[in-house]
């Protein structure tokens, strides 16, 4: 690479780090006319456009440093496969990570993508070799055993798995999230086994480890906006809105873990419903109470849906943190129905804390916090009852696990839908599933997630006075 180009490159890169985005993009394009050829130039600008979500852009400049015969293709074909799985092009995007293993078949960046895709599509024996394979390249390739321990029901507290992540956690080079990782995969090995106390241990110590990554949760800021949806959303407000569509759209909701996977696989498997997945349109911007607002926003949701899941008759938005928004979406959507995911609290608070979640769910690290965050889920779900109770129907995940059909047929028969056999044997569903349930909810109905909370009940006291629970 010639001098000035570096140059360029790195004033690029630094002009981005400060914010100055328009700056830095003018600088990748004035290199790449300048020099045109030069494929590391569109490279480093694919990446650019990739990181500020525009995709399509981003495979241009990505296929322009294929035709210039940018050095190590297998990087540039992998970071096309990740674009096209964001655009949900999943048949493309497993034809370049294998692409890129052809060019280089020990490209661990591709294999454990590949891996994770076959994971993600019901096929766990591929997975599970694919991760076995990383670890056979390369031992401290952790995110391939951590993938592992996720993957299998681990029986032996002193075998293999175990082992491993014991013998990882002892390495002092470990990066703040890897560590983080390791312990609630140890967690969750050592629950399999029965091994409760030493499993909360660890669950603890990565609970830990993940608060200086959270955002920070505040409790009261948090009851304070409750408190502002609740005296918002009246009748009168609601019918202010205008209506932007008759369509019946479905959106699952609830707290996170309380099943919301597990339902929206039942209606996938209904041959009229068509899985969204974590929809996130209506998470990224903050919620506005002025119904004047809310058409546009509407309508740009039913355009994603329309670009996205093409000749769909009925698509579930399965988004649970949404449980704020329903007067919103009711407002606009008023044939909208709402799935409202419920499970036994203690359960459902108990699993928040066992599962390691991004850097939005603040109070994820803390059972106090989880279940005061609970409480407010509740005082939500209440008021939306108040005002539209026939357009919400509970799921409880614990009637299902007990007796599966006549919480079915209810769901469908709420939904106007015909019962269709196939929706109990939702295991069997080849459609993705992006979410911390991939393994769970490909396996057939098992009873021992209810009433998990009372391997922990002398760890849980204080959280269960919070509940309300005994």
């Amino acid at each position: 690479m010639s001098a000035p180009a570096e140059q360029v490159l790195e004033l690029a890169a630094s002009l981005e780090k400060g914010g100055r985005l328009a700056e830095a993009e003018a600088s990748y394009r004035k290199l790449t006319q300048e020099q045109p050829t030069h494929a590391v130039t569109h490279f480093n600008l694919a990446c650019f456009l990739r990181r500020h979500g525009r995709l399509e852009e981003a495979l241009q400049e990505h296929q322009a440093a294929l035709n210039f015969r940018i050095e190590q293709p297998e990087e540039v074909l992998s970071n096309m496969a990740v674009i096209y799985t964001e655009l949900r092009r999943d048949d493309d995007a497993r034809a370049l990570f294998e692409r890129a293993l052809t060019v280089n078949p020990d490209y661990i960046p591709a294999m454990f993508n590949l891996a994770l895709q076959h994971e993600e599509f019901g096929d766990r024996k591929t997975a599970l070799a694919l991760f076995g394979r990383i670890l056979e390249l390369n031992p401290a390739w952790h995110d391939a055993l951590i993938r592992i321990a996720h993957a299998v029901t681990v029986r032996d507290p002193d075998g293999t798995v175990v082992r491993r992540l014991r013998r990882a956690l002892r390495h002092s080079n470990l990066d703040l999230l890897t560590r983080e990782s390791l312990h609630f995969a140890l967690g969750k090995a050592l629950d399999d086994c029965g091994r409760y106390d030493e499993a909360f241990a660890q669950y603890e110590l990565g609970n830990r480890a993940s608060e200086p990554r959270l955002a920070r949760y505040d409790r009261k800021l948090v009851e304070r906006g409750v408190s502002r949806i609740l005296e918002s959303f009246t009748p009168e407000r609601i019918a202010a809105a205008k209506p932007v569509s008759d369509r019946p759209l479905v959106f699952i909701t609830g707290m996170f873990r309380s099943g919301s996977t597990l339902f929206e696989q039942v209606l996938a498997a209904h041959p009229e419903v068509t899985a969204g997945g974590e929809i996130d349109y209506f998470m990224r911007v903050p919620l506005s109470l002025e119904p004047t607002d809310w058409e546009g926003l509407a309508r740009g949701y039913l355009d994603y849906l329309d670009r996205t899941f093409r000749g769909a008759a009925i698509i579930t938005n399965k988004r649970p943190d949404a449980f704020g928004l329903l007067g919103m979406l009711k407002a606009v959507f008023p044939n909208a129905r709402f799935v409202n995911t419920v499970r036994d609290p203690r359960d459902t608070c108990l699993s928040i804390w066992f599962q390691q979640f991004d850097g939005q769910l603040g109070y994820a690290s803390d059972l106090g916090n989880i279940a005061r965050h609970y409480g407010q889920y509740q005082r939500l779900m209440q008021h939306w009852r108040g005002l539209f109770d026939a357009s919400i129907f509970d799921a409880d995940y614990d009637e299902f696990v007990r007796d599966p059909q006549p919480v079915a047929e209810s769901l469908l028969g709420f939904l106007g839908l015909a019962w269709h056999e196939g929706c109990l044997d939702f295991h069997k569903n080849r459609v993705r599933v992006r979410t911390a349930s991939v393994t769970q909810v490909r396996e057939p109905l098992y009873r021992k997630s209810s009433g998990r909370w009372r391997n922990y009940e002398k760890q849980l006291e204080g959280m269960r006075r919070l509940l309300g629970a005994g």
